[in-house]
């Protein structure tokens, strides 16, 4: 081989291992729809839920953080840098805040010890409906799990997003926003309200009618006040949502939440706490028809 040759080729690969670019072939998944593939990277990596933390762990029976990254995304045609530093290299930076990360991104920590240098990875799953915190599935020190960002540990390392899939086509988060969109034939509120027994209806139809009552994913409910800052409600009771459509309010207490994993049912989760079927999708807003996600959160308590 002539030694033009020989050094060309040297340096093709010096420059790949450099940048830590993706290097396997995925054109194929490239061509498929990258929400679909974005859906089956976090199938395969809730399969693994619950198997244990091994340092230089590669799969399939234990992960390292990077170990578990690598294997999930090779099984959909994406090869990984090996390292944390380097997959925070890897594909292309996510600018900007929640609202502009998708599912299957990579999520770049800092280390236990180095906090501004990488050392953890995780891949995100879905944004709260107010995009202030979000869900991510990783392989921690306590084995494969799904993880908030708001919990301090992680929030104290973030260090950014990186995505390797290709973007979402525009029509499809068109899509999404539709699914949350409500139902033209739903009445508003203050019709929902009308005809309701209950002492607290008239408080409430009087604070809708002057403030936005605004319901948080985690249970919780506030006002949003003429300054468009949020006000914690007064008092010493909870407002609900029921599924049937009727609301009720009950003396407050503090809420648990569990995170739904792999293989749970309305069932199983019902009887982990011990409490019945109705009573889960009461506290929920659901109906039976309703379809679990992996990384939900759901009242238990």
């Amino acid at each position: 081989m002539p030694k033009l040759i020989r050094l060309l080729l040297a340096s093709a690969l010096c420059l790949t291992a450099a940048f830590g670019a993706v290097a396997q072939d995925h054109s194929d998944a490239a061509k498929e729809n990258p929400r679909q593939v974005a859906d089956d990277i976090i199938k395969e990596a809730g399969q693994h839920l619950g198997k244990p933390y091994k340092y230089a762990g590669n799969g399939p029976e234990s992960f390292d953080c990077t170990g578990f990254t690598c294997y999930v995304f090779n099984k959909s045609g994406y090869k990984l840098s090996r390292t944390s530093s380097d997959q925070a290299k890897n594909g292309r930076e996510v600018k900007g805040g929640i609202e502009n990360y998708q599912k299957g991104d990579l999520i770049i920590f800092g280390g236990r010890s180095t906090k501004k240098t990488p050392g953890h990875v995780g891949i995100f799953i879905a944004a709260d409906s107010l995009n202030k915190s979000f869900t991510f599935i990783h392989a921690s020190s306590s084995g494969v799990t799904i993880s908030h960002s708001d919990e301090p540990y992680y929030a104290q390392r973030f260090l950014g997003v990186r995505r390797i899939l290709p973007d979402f086509p525009p029509e499809e988060k068109k899509k999404e926003k539709e699914i949350v969109k409500a139902p033209e034939e739903h009445v508003n509120l203050l019709e929902l309200l009308r005809g309701k027994s209950g002492a607290a209806r008239d408080s409430v139809i009087a604070a809708i009618t002057e403030r936005t009552l605004v319901l948080f994913p985690d249970g919780t409910w506030a006002f949003l006040d003429e300054n468009g800052k949020y006000k914690e409600a007064a008092g010493d009771r909870d407002f609900i949502l029921n599924a049937d459509g009727t609301w009720r309010t009950e003396e407050a207490s503090t809420a648990e939440f569990y995170t739904v994993r792999a293989g749970d049912t309305l069932g199983k989760i019902a009887r982990k706490f011990n409490i019945s079927v109705d009573s889960l999708l009461e506290m929920n807003g659901l109906t039976k028809k309703s379809i679990l996600h992996l990384g939900d959160r759901l009242r238990v308590r």
